[in-house]
């Protein structure tokens, strides 16, 4: 699963990116390009300024009366009723997420989007006796993507506050993967009557999947010494 995202710099250019998509949508236009979006960096050595870790602050977009809003959240959520008994989510599934009561709310209030250039994943393939590459997935269009995610953003911060990426894929299968979509399909996950099968639907039609995405090998090294020491936790997990 995801380790790190990276993010574009620029939040306004990502606002008009997705209210340019939508109003061309709207008029029949065809699909928005946005060249300054992306960082001019090869797949693997983004700018360590734009790659976010897990415990870092996201930028994510959210829809509030009518009008779409940039805000901030830590990457990591933590339910109440797993606080001091689990650590923060980084994702969750999406069939458990719109189907159980226990998310009603955050369903209802915090679905956001999250602007990516990429992220990087340790390689399911890889073998345990040897050191952990890491895969950098991006979009061969020359755009950003934009994350399914709940975010819990309170008027006074509290220890649950955090973000959490959505995951899509076969319930049945341990096989699951972020949730994409590119700028002319990414505001529906922000309609406030989104349901079940409304979601089913993005998921199957809508979302960013292969063979819309590439995959590039690196080495964590790249990342800098700290970015090193997550991915070797992660392999021990």
């Amino acid at each position: 699963m995801c380790e790190f995202i990276v993010q574009p710099a620029s939040s306004p250019e990502l606002l008009e990116l997705l209210t340019g998509s939508e109003s061309e949508r709207v008029n029949g236009a065809g699909s928005v390009f946005c060249s300054s979006s992306r960082p001019d960096t090869v797949p693997g050595v983004a700018e360590a300024k734009n790659i976010i870790k897990p415990s870092m602050t996201v930028s994510a977009i959210r829809l509030r009366d009518g009008q779409l809003e940039c805000v901030k959240a830590r990457w990591g959520w933590s339910p109440v009723w797993t606080m001091g008994t689990m650590p923060p989510r980084t994702h969750l599934p999406l069939h458990l997420v719109m189907r159980s009561r226990v998310f009603d709310r955050i369903r209802r209030e915090g679905r956001v989007l999250v602007a990516v250039d990429g992220w990087y994943d340790i390689p399911a393939a890889t073998p345990s006796n040897q050191n952990p590459s890491l895969s950098y997935t991006t979009s061969r269009q020359s755009s950003p993507m934009f994350l399914a995610a709940l975010a819990q953003i309170s008027e006074k911060p509290c220890g649950c506050d955090g973000l959490v990426l959505m995951t899509c894929g076969d319930p049945a299968s341990a096989e699951q993967r972020l949730l994409a979509f590119n700028a002319e399909n990414a505001l529906g996950w922000l309609e406030p009557d989104l349901q079940w099968e409304q979601a089913m639907q993005m998921t199957a039609h809508m979302a960013v999947d292969e063979p819309q995405l590439e995959h590039v090998l690196t080495s964590p090294r790249v990342l800098q010494g700290a970015t090193w020491r997550r991915v070797d936790a992660a392999r021990r997990r």
